[in-house]
């Protein structure tokens, strides 16, 4: 996962208050690329400089391929972008910066050598979700290229969630927006106490575009932008 911004340091600093996140930094061909590194010491992303024309911060998540040169030329037959060509990134991996048909941004991210996320812990992304313009057309498109299956579950009267499985496990969610709600992914990340992390964001400048809400059998989440405009989950599961 990897947060683009005007203000890196900025991002650096709210987060790690928010969620106990450090930082390292790596110096790379195109700018420094500073990583992420959980509470228990795991890394978990990076924070990077965001092009010059973006409005706002965002969020890029990954997608984990076994080529990612392959999957970008399968993303271009499918009708969607490719931003940045398959690029290496030092010795852990190579890399394609990408979108969906719709305009959704996301990472291609080809690893040198097996990587074991582990189980999700606090302070650890858990979930992916992505408020599409097309629904079915972005479940066909992520299926087609990450080979998931779909798992439609009824949302009372809300239409239908998609969760993309994998593995027999669900790895992302897929439901209609809203307008003016954009077509992007959105991040979560596990909390011990969605209420407290909510009013502890608002506190360090963030605005709760979401307030602590309970999801039966799942969890109770929030969503919150900072104020950069990165619009970001938590759960608490």
């Amino acid at each position: 996962m990897l947060f683009r911004s005007q203000d890196a340091k900025k991002a650096q600093g709210f987060f790690g208050e928010l969620f106990g996140w450090s930082t390292k930094a790596v110096p790379m061909p195109e700018g420094e690329y500073v990583m992420i590194a959980a509470p228990d010491g795991r890394t978990i992303g990076g924070y990077f400089a965001g092009p010059p024309a973006a409005r706002q911060a965002s969020w890029l998540p990954y997608l984990q391929v076994e080529s990612a040169a392959t999957i970008a030329a399968k993303i271009k037959q499918l009708g969607g972008a490719v931003m940045k060509e398959p690029f290496k990134v030092g010795d852990f991996a190579t890399m394609a910066v990408v979108a969906d048909p719709q305009g959704a941004g996301f990472a291609l991210w080809q690893p040198s050598k097996p990587e074991d996320p582990g189980q999700p812990a606090a302070g650890h992304f858990c979930w992916n979700e992505l408020a599409s313009k097309d629904a079915a057309a972005s479940v066909k498109f992520y299926s087609q290229i990450g080979g998931f299956t779909d798992k439609p579950m009824d949302m009372q009267g809300m239409g239908t969630y998609h969760v993309l499985e994998s593995g027999g496990q669900g790895r992302a969610g897929i439901m209609a927006g809203q307008p003016p709600q954009p077509h992007a992914w959105l991040p979560y990340v596990h909390v011990t106490s969605a209420d407290q992390t909510a009013d502890k964001a608002k506190r360090l400048g963030a605005t709760v575009i979401v307030p602590p809400t309970q999801i039966p059998n799942v969890g109770r989440f929030s969503i919150f932008a900072d104020s950069q405009g990165g619009a970001t989950g938590i759960l608490q599961p």
